[in-house]
């Protein structure tokens, strides 16, 4: 036995109503006067035979009333009997449907999603007309087609036929968890039951978050929780995972290569099929990717060559499977005619015109062959007492080589610089003061630089530390993977900076000895910084003239200006883009992969403009330029994660959901016919009411009854009282 309305407010309201006629009865009693009067004494001589009688009657009334009154509170309280076989009441059912639309439901021939879909069918037929359903699909971005709505069955399975289609996002349970405990607390039925069909995918569902299991423990204390998995054809899949520049220039009449990597994520070897790779809408490239056993990635290369700047299209297309929406990846590659690059460092070296100490290694690894007006990459290179009166808008990236205290306004400027989207490379050296560093760019989260600075530290002995085998997948670490062993050894340093890592920060490379950082990254606002612990030139290392500082400061100078992988974003996503030159109110124009146009309001977040993108179609998105102010053009690709679609079994998600009170429903047979075997809750709120009206109609037939009864046998009673008396 429970209630859906508050027991407190209207157990409260309905003593209230009852004590009503009870206290009337009393004040009548407590108030009647009493006249001494010989007529009345006759009366009242006459009236006494009758008082016991008239008594019974007024009591029985007053009872009936307050019946009445007690049997409308209750039904107002609305009872319910959670009996699943209750004989009387109601059975009224609301009830939630959450069909799993990500992505891994797309898998198979006949796919999961159509497999839900005829088991969702089945559920809403269990429901009787007019009883309140809504119906969800999971995903990223959830999607309620019907909110609290009557069941009407044709309208329900007009949107189930329409508009229930899967998505290429991932399932993001914990936001869809949370909507279905809304949804829940809005119903106001005896019964609440909520069916999640699903996948089971195991990446989603084997290790639930601490959020997660608190969603269903809350969930399951206000309802019946059905998971129902949909079934599957099998978990064999290959997906196209990345797109993604390798390395060469994304300059005006450059070369790049692009690798497209495919993974096997099923439980058997197979075939690869192949992979297309098309520039612009124009085939490019086709290859073949070979057998591949489970669990394996393979990496197909291609090379594209740009004959002017701008954005370019790419992507690759791997031969059809089970799967199809994680088959496509798209990248931009964003070609300039030139870099700017800004380099700071101390008095000049040798007394050469134009060149400065610290960081002479730098520069030449950068220009390499100097073409004057053509060099793609154009270097101004300054003392660092200069760099307060330069312009740092006129560059792309700004190179400090050992520079010695910079001013509070200089911090300031070089972060304004990066968060638009400029280029940061530091380089530490002896005449870096770590401290000061620390407090004129800011340490942590809040800070600047990848990481805070410490002290020096030296290598003792002969030769020096090496660089240690790359351990992450940042652009300049693939380029330490590329090299022998050999080669790579040769590189030695003698001192490097200590330094902690900052939250949100990479460590590229790393001294193989002790595991300290040797170069960082860290995306601030719409730019980058690059940490390098030694210094620019030889006084601490050899790195200034090994053939892997020339490919190292080419690449980042190509990753700092071009970011291939910062306009990469994820499908589903809701992302706050900061858009350069853009001011807060404009209105920048977005097209959609489907062609589709809307203008999206430019706002303040912080000490950027931002515009708020919602990444709902794969494919490239494009902001357009608007005079002086730069377009963008930007990617959106699956979640590689949900590829895998292997599933947990039936036993695994009854051990994992049962605890919490969820039933697992998940053998074959008629499930319209086991939902409704265990369905709970009659409500008695209508019974109640009528007996409420049948009690009060009751006591109002008897009240006129006894009351003409009164009438009746008062005349004759009084008459032979008034005989019988003597009267002096």
């Amino acid at each position: 036995m429970g209630s859906l309305n508050s027991f407190a407010l209207w157990g409260a309201l309905g003593l209230a109503g009852i004590a009503v006629p009870i206290i009337i009865h009393l004040l009548y009693r407590k108030h009647r006067k009493e006249t001494d009067w010989a007529a009345m004494e006759l009366l009242r001589r006459a009236l006494v035979i009758r008082s016991g009688q008239v008594k019974l009657e007024d009591y029985l009334i007053l009872f009936l009333r307050c019946l009445a009154l007690a049997l409308l509170a209750f039904a107002l309280l609305r009872p319910i009997m959670n009996s699943a076989e209750s004989l009387v009441g109601g059975k009224k059912v609301g009830m939630i449907v959450a069909i799993d639309a990500s992505l891994s439901m797309g898998h198979g021939e006949h796919s999961r999603f159509e497999r839900a879909l005829e088991k969702a069918r089945q559920i809403v037929k269990t429901a009787r007309e007019g009883d309140p359903v809504s119906i969800v699909l999971m995903s990223n971005r959830p999607q309620v087609l019907v909110r609290g709505s009557g069941y009407v069955p044709a309208q329900v399975e007009e949107l189930l036929k329409s508009k229930a289609v899967a998505t290429p996002f991932g399932l993001g349970l914990e936001r869809n968890l949370d909507l279905l405990n809304e949804l829940a607390g809005e119903i106001k039925t005896p019964g609440k039951e909520v069916f999640i069909v699903s996948d089971s995918q195991e990446i989603d569902w084997a290790n639930l978050s601490t959020s997660a299991r608190a969603s269903f423990e809350r969930l399951t204390k206000g309802a019946k929780v059905y998971a129902i998995p949909s079934g599957s054809d099998g978990e064999e899949n290959l997906s196209l995972e990345r797109l993604t520049y390798s390395s060469g220039s994304l300059r005006k009449s450059g070369s790049a290569r692009f690798t497209a990597q495919v993974r096997n994520t099923g439980r058997r070897a197979t075939d690869g099929g192949s992979v297309e790779f098309f520039v612009g809408n124009e085939l490019s490239k086709r290859l073949a990717v070979g057998p591949i056993e489970p669990g394996q990635a393979r990496g197909l290369d291609f090379f594209v060559s740009f004959d002017k700047p701008g954005d370019i299209r790419l992507k690759a297309q791997l031969s059809q499977d089970d799967l199809v929406a994680d088959n496509v990846r798209y990248a931009v590659a964003r070609v300039t005619s030139s870099v700017r690059v800004l380099s700071v460092g101390n008095a000049t070296a040798g007394g050469a015109k134009g060149e400065v100490a610290d960081a002479y290694y730098a520069v030449r690894a950068m220009r390499l062959k100097d073409r004057g007006e053509d060099s793609p990459i154009k270097i101004t290179q300054i003392e660092a007492g200069d760099l307060a009166a330069e312009q740092l808008g006129d560059y792309d990236v700004i190179q400090l080589a050992n520079v010695p205290e910079p001013s509070p306004e200089t911090a300031t400027r070089l972060r304004k610089f990066v968060e638009r989207g400029g280029g940061l490379i530091v380089f530490t050296g002896s005449r870096v003061d770590g401290a000061l560093y620390n407090e004129r760019f800011g340490k942590g989260a809040a800070g600047l630089l990848p990481a805070s600075i410490g002290k020096i530290t030296s290598f003792t002995g002969e030769g020096g530390w090496s660089i240690g085998p790359a351990k992450s997948d940042h652009l300049l670490a693939g380029l330490v993977s590329r090299m022998s062993e050999k080669l790579l050894d040769s590189a030695r340093f003698s001192k490097v900076v200590a330094v902690e890592p900052a939250p949100g920060s990479e460590t590229i490379l790393s001294i193989a000895e002790t595991n300290a950082p040797l170069l960082l990254s860290r995306n601030v606002g719409a730019g980058t910084v690059l940490l390098f612990t030694t210094s620019a030139d030889q006084t601490w290392s050899s790195f200034a003239i090994h053939p892997l500082y020339a490919m190292l400061m080419q690449q980042a100078v190509t990753s700092l200006t071009s970011r291939p992988d910062a306009v990469q974003f994820t499908a589903g996503e809701d992302v706050a883009l900061p858009v350069t030159g853009r001011e807060v109110g404009d209105n920048v124009a977005l097209t959609k992969p489907s062609g589709e146009a809307s203008a999206v309001r430019v706002t303040q977040n912080r000490d950027q403009t931002v515009a708020a993108i919602e990444f709902d179609q794969l494919g490239i998105y494009q902001i357009a330029a608007d005079g002086a102010k730069p377009g963008m053009v930007l990617a959106a690709n699956v979640d590689a994660r949900e590829s895998d679609v292997k599933v947990l079994g039936t036993g695994a998600i009854e051990a994992l959901l049962g605890p919490m009170g969820v039933t697992v429903i998940s053998k074959d047979g008629d499930l319209a016919a086991t939902i409704e075997n265990n369905r709970r809750g009659s409500e008695l709120a209508m019974l109640l009411l009528y007996l409420a009206v049948a009690v009060f109609i009751l006591q109002s037939i008897l009240a006129r009854y006894y009351t003409n009864k009164i009438s009746r046998d008062d005349v004759p009673d009084l008459t032979a009282t008034l005989q019988s008396s003597r009267v002096a």
